[in-house]
C-alpha cells in the first residue's frame, strides 16, 4: 500500500471519529500541535519515534513522556499511540496534511497563502481574506508571508489557482513587451 493511501485511510478513521463527537477541528488542531512538535525534519523526537533501530517499547516510552506536556485530546492521544504500535509514526505528516483536507471540505474551507513585499496589517489581511472568501465562495484560512523580491503588490494561492499581482511580474511583463514588439 502507498504511503498516500495509508495517510488518507488513517485521516478518514480519525475524521470518521472526530464527526461523531464534534471535534473535527479540535483533533485537526491537535494532530498540527504534534506534528509542530515531533515532526520536523531532523529532529531528535521524531526519529525516536519512526526509527525501527529503537523497539516498540523504548519508542512507546518516548511517546508517554511527551503526550502529556501536550494537552491533547485522549482520542488523539490514543491515535498516536496506534500508529506507533503499527509502525506508522512516519506517516504522521501525510496523515495530519490529509485531515486537514477532508475536515476543510467538510467546513467548506481553503488554505491560501498570500505572499506579500511587506508584513500586513490586521485591516489588509482581512480584506484580501474577505476577497477571497468571495473569490472562492468558500471559508479562507489566510497563511501570509513576506517575500521582499516581490517589490510590492502580492501573490496568491489558493489550491492550484495563482493569482499574481506583483509588482515583479507586472515589470516582468512590461519588460517582455518592450523586448518583443509583437506581444503588445
Amino acid at each position: 500500500m502507498t504511503e498516500g493511501s495509508v495517510s488518507r485511510r488513517y485521516a478518514k478513521a480519525l475524521l470518521q471519529i472526530a464527526q461523531e463527537v464534534h471535534a473535527v477541528d479540535r483533533y485537526g488542531n491537535d494532530l498540527e500541535k504534534f506534528l509542530d512538535v515531533a515532526g520536523l525534519e531532523n529532529n531528535l523526537l521524531a526519529n525516536a519515534l519512526a526509527n525501527p533501530v529503537f523497539t516498540t517499547p523504548e519508542r512507546k516510552l518516548v511517546l508517554e513522556r511527551v503526550l502529556p506536556g501536550l494537552n491533547l485530546d485522549s482520542t488523539v492521544c490514543n491515535f498516536l499511540r496506534l500508529l506507533l504500535d503499527k509502525n506508522r509514526m512516519d506517516a504522521l505528516e501525510g496523515v495530519v496534511r490529509e485531515y486537514r483536507a477532508f475536515a476543510d471540505v467538510e467546513a467548506n474551507r481553503v488554505r491560501a497563502t498570500v505572499t506579500t513585499s511587506a508584513p500586513l496589517d490586521a485591516v489588509s489581511r482581512g480584506q484580501v481574506q474577505r476577497a477571497l472568501e468571495v473569490s472562492t465562495g468558500k471559508s479562507v484560512v489566510l497563511d501570509a508571508r513576506v517575500d521582499p523580491s516581490l517589490l510590492g503588490g502580492m501573490v496568491a494561492q489558493v489550491g492550484s489557482r495563482v493569482f499574481d499581482a506583483s509588482l515583479r511580474s507586472r515589470l516582468e511583463r512590461l519588460a517582455l513587451t518592450l523586448t518583443d514588439p509583437a506581444r503588445a
